[in-house]
């Protein structure tokens, strides 16, 4: 009796088997969000998550390989809007000089379940990978911020290097910017006189600006040395301006802001071991979000010299924006002084590029004005863009 009893209470009843089907039902929802529909949330983490996997495991390829190289292919013929650099990543790839060892499973766990939907990219000119879906253009990712391009690839050569920097309307504003510069550059420079002039900046206002709105407003500055080895001025008088309705000296900053001193220090590298090239900006009384599309196209010179002009007119007395003549700039607060001849010149060799060939990425990171910051700990994230620079 015991015995039958036992028996009759064995199985599930069917509310029960419902239930458990309700709950796997849910389940396998969950995990098709994570390779289906690729405007769902679940499937733009995935896809995160795949993207910063592959670029390390990439990464890792490319300084273990010899030639340094990455893991890619050819894009298949056919493909549409195909752009020089762009190339597909091969999962299956091995070792330059050891094809035994693969990009899966040595650098890659796993093949991305991603893949099988999109097909990843990766820009050999700066290791960027992004996706596209097969058939389209290929294209850089739409978030670039930040291009990284020397005016001489060729080695054993010094080089201008012209960092440029967009900055959306509405996006936080960068506090600093840090940008590790590749082992194998030689950075001169470090005990430069104070007053020699280092670079210069061409920055853009676009015409979603406050100050004079439907208006592109143009400005400059220059980077002189400080007399402190490494250490650098980036002086930038912002209302020293011209719109492109031929109107000039908008008012920017407020006047007791005008003109302001942007810090810049220099880690030199070295030939087994990379520097940094960091930005601090004076953002004095500025609110937390850009007000305006803003590009800087700021040129490191790769020999230091005191003739500069940049084509913007101005009819303002400092010339931090317009062309240079006479006395350049002369700003007593801050202690910086560049009180020269236009014409004259002198002999410091500033950037000398690596003199062996391959793609050196010149990677930046920023902590923005809304990042977080613990004590005196600030977190950075990645600055996305072409950051990459091929020496041949």
């Amino acid at each position: 009796m015991l015995l039958s009893r036992r028996r009759g209470q064995a199985g599930f009843t069917l509310v029960e088997l419902l239930a458990v089907m309700a709950i796997l039902g849910i389940l396998a929802g969950l995990v098709a969000g994570t390779v289906v529909g690729l405007g769902s949330r679940s499937q733009a983490t995935r896809l995160d998550g795949d993207r910063d996997g592959i670029r390390k495991a990439a990464n890792a390829f490319f300084l273990e390989s010899f030639p340094e190289a990455y893991p890619v292919e050819d894009v298949a013929s056919g493909v549409t809007g195909n752009v020089s650099g762009i190339k597909e990543i091969d999962f299956k790839k091995g070792l330059p000089q050891d094809p035994n060892k693969t990009f899966i499973p040595n650098f890659l766990t796993e093949l991305p379940d991603s893949s099988a939907l999109i097909s990843w990219r990766i820009d050999e000119n700066s290791g960027n990978v992004f996706f596209a879906q097969d058939g389209s253009k290929l294209i850089k990712p739409s978030n670039n911020r930040l291009d990284v391009s020397a005016t001489t690839s060729s080695p054993s050569t010094t080089s201008d290097y012209l960092f440029e920097l967009s900055m959306a309307k509405d996006e936080a504003a960068a506090d600093n910017i840090v940008i590790s510069i590749p082992a194998g550059y030689s950075i001169g420079g470090g005990q430069a006189d104070a007053g020699s002039l280092m670079g210069l900046l061409s920055a853009t206002l676009d015409t979603d600006n406050d100050v004079n709105p439907g208006q592109t407003i143009t400005y400059g500055g220059v980077v002189i040395a400080t007399g402190t080895s490494n250490e650098w001025a980036l002086i930038v008088d912002y209302n020293d301006n011209v719109a492109s309705d031929n109107s000039t000296d908008a008012a920017i900053k407020p006047a007791s802001e005008a003109t302001r001193v942007h810090n810049i220090t220099v880690v030199s590298p070295s030939s087994d071991s990379g520097g940094t090239f960091t930005i601090d900006f004076e953002r004095g009384t500025d609110d937390e979000e850009n007000k305006g599309t803003l590009t800087w196209n700021l040129t490191m010179f790769g020999v230091a010299e005191y003739d500069v002009s940049l084509a913007v007119p101005s009819t303002a007395t400092s010339s931090a924006g317009a062309g240079a003549t006479g006395t350049i700039m002369t700003i007593a607060s801050s202690g910086v002084t560049l009180a020269s001849t236009p014409g004259s010149s002198i002999t410091i060799n500033m950037i000398t590029n690596p003199s062996t060939e391959a793609v050196y990425r010149w990677l930046a990171e920023e902590h923005t004005s809304i990042s977080p910051q613990i004590g005196d700990t600030e977190f950075f994230s990645d600055l996305p863009g072409s950051q990459g620079v091929l020496i041949k």
